[in-house]
């Protein structure tokens, strides 16, 4: 038998081997070989497999075709499809939190340029003071997004590791999944660099205008807008990232 996840299911319950043998019904010394990767009778897995409220297949990565008669895959196309799911929700979370903290010193540059030209009746150091003030809040909102995708990717986290592989017809599937969002993913890349190579325009321009009392302002501006569209030529990249995320993690068995 191939490297189990026994332990991993044993542990996400609070388990012990000791508890894992009573509710079974094995001896702890089954347990102990089981997660040591020996080899078992298929009724001892169904036990387990039973006791840990899981499909036997769940127990391992694959089992020998001479042992059981064929190979067994820990994904089928249904759990890959789910897999999927999550992945591009994930990713779509994660693509948001570049973004937001690419962009999050917008605020500051800007609120302080209006407060140094007396756009707003305020002082350049009230202005810093909001200024950050904004900044923190949106790096937590970014840093709330990357926790939500790393929850919402936590019960694959075998996968993600490399511990499960899938059975042909999954694996064709996310291969056909990949190759078709491969045009939209090389579309969002030549739309991001050339937003990323015309951002620096506007401050460029700005920079290079007669000097009035105005133009820390514009260049103020200039650099809020280079942040944006460097932030939302990231977005647009990662997000279509997931794809080729779940080809990468998803391994034919056999």
């Amino acid at each position: 038998m191939n490297t189990t996840r026994i332990a991993e299911l044993r542990s996400l319950r609070g388990w012990t081997q000791e508890r894992l043998a009573e509710v079974s019904g094995v001896t702890v010394r089954t347990i102990q070989r089981l997660e040591a990767g020996n080899e078992v009778s298929l009724n001892t897995l169904a036990r387990i497999a039973e006791a840990l409220e899981v499909p036997v297949r769940e127990l391992f990565v694959s089992v020998p075709d001479g042992d059981y008669g064929r190979s067994l895959s820990a994904l089928d196309l249904a759990e890959v499809e789910g897999f999927s799911r999550a992945a591009s929700v994930a990713w779509r979370r994660i693509a948001l939190a570049v973004g937001m903290f690419t962009a999050s010193p917008v605020p500051v540059v800007l609120l302080i340029a209006v407060a140094d030209v007396g756009v707003i009746p305020v002082s350049v150091e009230v202005a810093v003071a909001v200024g950050v003030g904004l900044f923190l809040l949106i790096c937590a909102g970014a840093g709330l997004c990357l926790v939500r995708a790393s929850s919402h990717m936590s019960p694959y986290s075998a996968v993600r590791r490399h511990r499960l592989g899938a059975d042909p017809a999954a694996v064709q599937w996310v291969e056909h999944v990949k190759n078709a969002h491969a045009r939209q993913r090389f579309a969002s890349i030549s739309l991001a660099v050339s937003v990323w190579v015309l951002s620096p325009l506007p401050l460029i321009t700005a920079a290079l205008l007669d000097p009035t009392p105005r133009q820390p302002l514009w260049i103020a501006a200039g650099a809020g807008f280079l942040l944006v569209a460097v932030a939302a030529g990231l977005f647009a990249v990662v997000r279509t990232a997931s794809p080729a995320y779940v080809a990468s993690k998803v391994a034919r068995v056999g």
